[in-house]
């Protein structure tokens, strides 16, 4: 354990030459942190994940050399004689000293920062789960995120309004695992984000989703075989983790918050042991997530299993500054529309069948993500795999075509929400007498007695009008 240094250890020095040293390297997007505190030879960083063996006692100062990407990703460590302040050792690592470092690492150079985005143009407009045609998918969904940051907690949040929002999936069949148990997170410099942790940045609301567990080895595997307790044949499975991943002797690992990270082979393991089911989705976004890709479709019981995800099993996947690139391309194509509600042109749906599937969305996560270095990944067990979808949707963007074709003699542009939803309204009061077949049929016939009346008083008008002879 570190212990408190004395007034006599130059950081000044340190600071200067680790500044030096990152230089060196053309590390423009470097940032370096240093922890006041004599670490003691033999003390171990990161245990079971990164195994970092202080060499002898030392300061050290941790240079993030890719702080725009989740962990793991190239980092070091640079280790400084207390009394001198000279460079001993410099260990590459792809894990930070800790997932909250930033409570006792001070930043004092940083090079890349993340860039401010826009706020919302208008929020999502949800209709009614009753007013849609098509009942609710039998879908479970769990949502996964370790040692979250603000991303990881915008992506599950995006993730989880679109499952109850837009596909009516119970509230009470998707499990939210994250952090500590809290919708809290690390911030940029790895510290903890008190409470309020403030509004979800899609729509600037307050964040809907309820928290049921920390994000740990633990809690995941637990909530899975809770699920196959609840599943049926004919049911189906979501699974996204996000956050960071590693890498350890080239098998990939999912962080947890705390305690043991999950393996390929501990997640294969609670996969295989769900009774049959029908369809297992699954995005990830961890770094080095690839290597998770083989384990699940061997470990599936599902007819129908797909695995998507941003890396290979030897990548670090980019970050972004509210959400993740490739979970942020992959959810927009589930979601129709950007998290801000505008609507995205072409859409995910290729086939045009008013559904997205795991591989439509996955064509459309690859092709939109802006991570430079991503580079996803998928595979199905079969084709059945990839055409899994949550089901159809009846979004607010196919409203407009249907008020026109309910009240056709009234030539509109696409309304504005606020329109749109006091439609919603009136088409409701209407279905609680009649049948949504009957009001597209009177709609009809409507329009046609209309027709007709224009028709004849256009005739009664020609044959009354006597043609003129010159």
């Amino acid at each position: 354990m570190p212990i408190k240094h004395s007034a006599a250890v130059p950081l000044n020095i340190i600071r200067q030459r680790a500044r030096i040293r990152a230089a060196s390297y053309g590390g423009t997007a470097t940032n370096l942190y240093v922890h006041d505190a004599i670490y003691r030879g033999g003390d171990v960083l990161q245990p079971k994940r990164g195994d970092i063996v202080v060499p002898r006692d030392s300061i050290i100062v941790f240079a993030d050399d890719e702080p725009t990407k989740n962990w793991g990703h190239r980092c070091r460590y640079l280790f400084h004689d207390p009394k001198t302040g000279e460079l001993i050792q410099e260990l590459p690592a792809l894990l930070p000293p800790t997932f909250d470092f930033g409570a006792r690492f001070e930043l004092f150079h940083q090079a890349s920062t993340v860039s401010a985005v826009s706020r919302s143009q208008y929020p999502l407009l949800y209709l009614p789960p009753w007013l849609y045609l098509e009942s609710a998918s039998s879908w479970y969904a769990i949502l996964y995120s370790g040692a979250s940051m603000n991303r990881h907690v915008n992506d599950i949040e995006f993730l989880y309004r679109i499952l109850v929002n837009l596909y009516r999936v119970p509230a009470a069949n998707i499990t939210v695992l994250s952090f500590d148990g809290t919708l809290d997170y690390n911030d940029a410099s790895w510290q903890k984000v008190p409470p309020p942790v403030g509004n979800w940045p899609g729509d600037n609301t307050p964040y809907q989703m309820k928290i049921n567990g920390s994000g740990t080895k633990e809690e995941l595997l637990a909530a899975i075989a809770a699920v196959g307790e609840k599943m049926g044949p004919n049911d189906n499975l979501f699974l996204h983790t996000n956050n960071h991943g590693n890498t350890v002797n080239g098998v990939s690992t999912l962080i947890s918050y705390s305690g043991d990270d999950t393996t390929q082979s501990d997640l294969a393991d609670a996969i295989k042991a769900l009774p049959k089911f029908a369809s297992f989705m699954v995005m990830m976004e961890q770094c080095f997530s690839g290597g998770f890709i083989q384990p699940i479709i061997n470990a599936s019981p599902a007819s129908c299993t797909s695995v998507a995800t941003a890396v290979d099993a030897n990548t670090s996947s980019d970050g972004g500054p509210q959400y993740d690139p490739f979970a942020l391309a992959w959810i927009t194509a589930m979601a129709w529309a950007n998290p801000d509600g505008s609507s995205i042109s072409p859409n995910a749906d290729t086939n045009v069948d008013d559904r997205i599937s795991a591989a439509e969305a996955f064509v459309y996560g690859k092709a939109n993500d802006t991570g430079p270095d991503d580079n996803p990944q998928y595979a199905e067990n079969a084709p059945c795999g990839g055409a899994a979808n949550f089901g159809g949707v009846r979004r607010p963007i196919f409203i407009p075509p249907l008020y026109r074709y309910l009240f056709p003699w009234q030539i509109l542009p696409d309304p504005p929400p606020e329109q749109v939803e006091k439609f919603a309204i009136q088409l409701a009061k209407q279905l609680k007498s009649r049948s949504f077949r009957q009001v597209i049929a009177d709609s009809i016939e409507d329009e046609r007695n209309s027709l007709t009346k224009v028709v004849r008083t256009a005739l009664s008008k020609g044959k009354a009008r006597k043609p003129s002879h010159r």
